[in-house]
């Protein structure tokens, strides 16, 4: 009878043992610092907010970073360690 899954269920479940030897692996807190909502009045005011923040706000725009924050899109990324 096939087997319908899409992993082999044969295999053992890691144990603890299994990571040892391994390097730690810390992430760094990349959150913000502090979060604010900003409501405007007029188109304006939004203008007056870009020049002052040096960052363009659109109509889609639904967050900043300030200062602005560097893209990282790490989705896109591959790291070879074999070359």
């Amino acid at each position: 009878m096939p087997n319908n899954t899409l992993f082999d269920e044969s295999e053992k479940e890691p144990e603890a043992t299994d990571w040892e030897d391994m390097p730690e692996f810390k992430q760094e807190n990349t959150g913000a610092y502090r979060r604010i909502i900003i409501s405007f009045m007029t188109k304006e005011a939004v203008e007056v907010f870009e020049k002052l923040v040096q960052q363009r706000i659109t109509d889609k725009t639904k967050s900043i970073w300030y200062p602005p924050k560097e893209k990282n899109d790490t989705l896109m990324m591959w790291i070879d360690n074999d070359s």
